[in-house]
């Protein structure tokens, strides 16, 4: 019998959306969150030329063995019970990822997307290399801890901006504070104290007419014009929603073509690829966010992302590249 195993938090819309077009569908799907590991999931998987796992959480056991295809996003932590002392916890939390996560990653089966791929694609100046080897227009950039090579750039490729390489959150004390893209100023090219601290990425300010979010779905590509009427959303969109409104359109043949190919070097199922449409119809790749949200863009337009992405856990649509893992 063939079973969809979600791994993701128990509170999460998108996982859920997800699932209840499966559950529409008839299709048998089983949920694990690796936050009840080890207090309310319990693993055993036993080896024979393959694996034979069982999970067993509230009652019910879940034969993986019966799973074709995993819808994996964002899962929680895991949760170790308490009386540990902290390199105990530690110890047992990395027990916990490579046993239990280890025994996931082995499924052969369809994933969206595969823990890896996920972890490959974290490397944002791997995305861009990528997209500029599939055909993609990518602005100019540079990775730097060094100030003079930051005002050289400048000079090189005129206005710049600047974007964090990874999470774009700071929390401290309990505060979370976004760090959003932003124009960097003439005068501070004449003091960039504390670039020499850590990497930064700058990159060349392109002149948008609007930007793109891009839901990228097995075969299906789904791409949302997003345009700003705040200065703050033309520089960043996710700083300002209010002043954003949204129109599916049609991508560009060769822009759709490079997509498909990007998402099959990728390996990756599913992707939400960031673009900015300058003046003259250009798509410049921006980035791509493996596990992006899509939700609210479905609120607004009515575009079908948790049915395409049922699509490609039941086989309905393929993958970019026609496998699995």
């Amino acid at each position: 019998m063939a079973l969809v195993l979600v791994v993701s938090a128990a509170d999460d819309w998108s996982a859920t959306a997800v699932a209840d077009q499966l559950a529409a569908r008839d299709v048998p799907y089983a949920w694990a969150d690796p936050a009840d590991f080890p207090q309310r999931l319990e693993l055993s998987a036993t080896f024979d030329t393959r694996w034979h796992t069982q999970l067993h959480t509230d009652g019910r056991t879940v034969e993986l063995d019966e799973v074709t295809a995993v819808f994996y996003r964002r899962p929680n932590d895991f949760r170790i019970p308490a009386g540990m002392s902290g390199p105990e916890e530690r110890f047992a939390r990395s027990q916990a990822r490579v046993g239990l996560g280890g025994i996931l990653a082995a499924l052969h089966a369809r994933w969206v997307n595969h823990p890896s791929a996920l972890a490959d694609h974290e490397y944002k100046p791997r995305q861009l290399a990528l997209a500029a080897r599939v055909g993609l227009t990518v602005p100019r950039t540079l990775v730097t801890n060094r100030a003079d090579d930051v005002r050289a750039f400048g000079k090189r490729v005129g206005e710049l901006v600047v974007k964090p390489l990874a999470d774009p959150i700071v929390n401290e004390a309990g505060t979370y504070t976004p760090v959003w893209t932003r124009r960097v100023a003439a005068d501070e090219l004449d003091d960039l104290a504390g670039v020499e601290t850590t990497a930064h990425l700058f990159q060349a300010w392109v002149d948008k007419d609007f930007e793109v979010r891009l839901i990228a779905a097995g075969d299906r590509l789904m791409p949302v014009a997003i345009r700003a009427s705040s200065q703050t959303a033309r520089v960043d969109w996710r700083s300002d929603y209010d002043a954003l409104s949204y129109e599916p359109i049609a991508c560009p043949a060769p822009v759709a073509a490079s997509v498909r190919r990007y998402m099959a070097a990728a390996g990756l199922a599913y992707g939400a690829l960031d673009f900015v449409v300058d003046h003259a119809g250009v798509w410049h790749f921006l980035e791509m966010n493996a596990a992006g949200q899509w939700g609210w863009l479905a609120d607004k337009t009515g575009i079908d992302v948790a049915g395409a992405l049922a699509d490609v856990l039941t086989g309905g649509s393929p993958w970019p590249n026609g496998s699995t893992w």
